[in-house]
């Protein structure tokens, strides 16, 4: 009769029957030559038995558990060695090999339980009569989601495809406030993290197109990667409306450079209008006061009569110059107010001093 395959129980319901069959199984274990007691559990993948006091080393048939630095190998090593405590008693089935070998105990199959649990992986090469119930264990434990398969833990593939969506949906949550004015160190900060999401999700990808992937069930593998091939879809859609935001930034920088630079131009060239405005008006004065202390010069003093103004070329009457041309020509230039021949149209600014 075939052997009995038990309805999936916890971890402790399966190593407490297991220690049952190491009381009933463990005298006389020698009188058969598939019977062997457990001496040590090295990996998930490989035990150390006693066989008519003789040690053995084999490892599993129809799995691959994780081996030492994979994720969960840890794990998978303890879950061995808590389904098959030291001194457990238990029955070989070796089949075409002598070292790769079926594990009974109480007529439970060992390496499914280890696949049952999701800390092994039906081996890609699998057959003989117990690949079947090998590969329904593992598929209890992808519905169960369960080590491997799991999220738990967040060195298995599934759990890193879970972060990475979460860590998408808060990236282009961020990008989605951002806004034109918000300054472009804060727009590249948070171009920064999509970048990086971005590469975790192009390494997500090569993983589980990778050899490597090839170990776990296609369909599953294939979830995943449509999962991440979506989430890698909205990153790149994500990052073009954060270069979009960031180009109209950079203009709205651009355009206040350019206002302000104006601005600064039209400030200079008023304050140099004014200089040369202020600049003329004292050069004015300035021409005026010396003038003035010219005019003052050529003056009488009180001891002296003033001379006579000259006659005018044309000669007879009261003084009379036509123009400043006449009042040069007389000697009389420049001619002050109330000397004889001054008139207001000799004296053009109105200073008292005409024909200057």
């Amino acid at each position: 009769m075939s052997p009995r395959r038990l309805p999936q129980r916890s971890l402790a319901a399966v190593a407490i029957g297991l220690l049952v069959a190491t009381t009933v199984a463990g005298c006389g274990a020698g009188a058969d030559p598939n019977a062997a007691e457990v001496a040590a559990v090295v990996d998930g993948n490989t035990l150390e038995l006693l066989q008519d006091d003789k040690p053995v080393t084999v490892r599993l048939l129809g799995i691959e558990a994780p081996t030492a630095k994979e994720c969960l190998s840890a794990e998978s090593a303890s879950a061995l060695a808590d389904l098959l405590p030291v001194g457990t008693a238990i029955r070989l089935d070796r089949g075409d090999g002598e070292d790769v070998v079926a594990v009974y105990a109480e007529d439970v199959l060992v390496n499914a339980e280890l696949a049952r649990l999701g800390l092994a992986l039906v081996a890609t090469d699998a057959a003989g009569p117990i690949a079947n119930e090998v590969a329904e264990a593992q598929q209890e434990a992808i519905d169960a989601e369960a080590g491997l398969f799991g999220t738990e833990a967040e060195c298995t593939v599934a759990a890193q495809v879970a972060a990475l969506e979460e860590a998408e949906s808060d990236a282009a949550e961020a990008a989605g406030a951002l806004a034109v004015g918000i300054g472009l160190k804060e727009i590249d900060r948070h171009g920064a993290a999509i970048a990086a999401v971005a590469t975790t999700g192009a390494a997500l990808s090569a993983l589980l197109d990778a050899d490597a992937s090839k170990q776990y069930p296609s369909s599953w593998v294939a979830g995943l990667r449509d999962r991440t091939t979506t989430v890698n879809e909205r990153l790149i859609s994500t990052t073009t409306g954060v270069q979009q935001v960031r180009a109209a930034e950079g203009q709205r920088i651009e355009a206040e450079r350019v206002e302000a630079e104006r601005v600064a131009a039209e400030a200079a060239r008023a304050a140099q209008e004014a200089a040369e405005a202020e600049a003329a008006r004292v050069a004015k004065e300035a021409a005026a006061a010396e003038a003035a202390r010219a005019a003052a010069a050529k003056k009488p003093t009180t001891s002296q009569a003033p001379a006579p103004a000259p006659a005018p070329a044309t000669g007879g009457g009261a003084t009379f110059y036509q123009n400043c041309d006449a009042v040069r020509a007389a000697g009389a230039a420049p001619i002050l107010v109330g000397q004889p021949g001054y008139s207001k149209k000799l004296d053009r600014d109105g200073d008292g001093i005409g024909c200057e």
